[in-house]
């Protein structure tokens, strides 16, 4: 399949953005949210994918009151998303998420408004897009070579996660969480 470009808009609830909507070029209509939870009911630090032709796709979990990379789960159609956050230096480039999945290594990383999924023979690149006064900004999005699904659905639902271990000050601040209560803080 050829490369292209998609975008989706913010979607607002209240003061709050949620999430995301929008086309997803050949895949079609996609969301992308966070539920709003309450204390003792419905369940808080989630991110739900949903589309016609896509996977359900949800992130859970992780420390503060978003969902998180740090400590968080990811389901794909019910299946969990083995994760391992990658930390070698403080340099740029070195903190990444490796993902497995259905027989395929994930690397996902993200810096400066710009986050990236690889895998052998495909990526997808969500960076800004454009203002809407009064909603917020787009992400554009850019897939490359042959992208499913699956890829897209992965690089959307981390749209709407706290992505911030993987820089080099979120990367510091989740230590001492770490030590104290360990990585999975579901």
């Amino acid at each position: 399949m050829p490369g292209f470009e998609f975008e989706v808009e913010p979607e607002r609830d209240g003061p709050v953005q949620r999430g995301y909507a929008g086309v997803a070029g050949p895949f079609g209509a996609v969301r992308v949210f966070r539920p709003q939870g309450r204390s003792g009911a419905d369940p808080l630090r989630q991110a739900v994918l949903s589309g016609a032709h896509f996977p359900a796709a949800l992130f859970s979990g992780g420390a503060g009151n978003l969902p998180s990379l740090d400590g968080g789960m990811l389901k794909i159609d019910d299946a969990v998303v083995d994760m391992e956050l990658k930390v070698i230096g403080v340099r740029k480039g070195s903190r990444w998420l490796e993902m497995h999945h259905q027989g395929f290594r994930y690397q996902y990383t993200s810096a400066k408004g710009t986050a990236r999924l690889e895998r052998d023979g495909a990526n997808v690149t969500m960076g800004r897009g454009r203002y809407i006064r009064g909603v917020g900004g787009t992400r554009l999005g850019r897939a490359e070579g042959d992208v499913t699904a699956t890829d897209l659905a992965i690089a959307l639902v981390l749209e709407v996660v706290d992505t911030e271990v993987l820089t080099i000050a979120g990367a510091l601040l989740a230590i001492p969480m770490n030590l104290l209560f360990g990585r999975q803080r579901a």
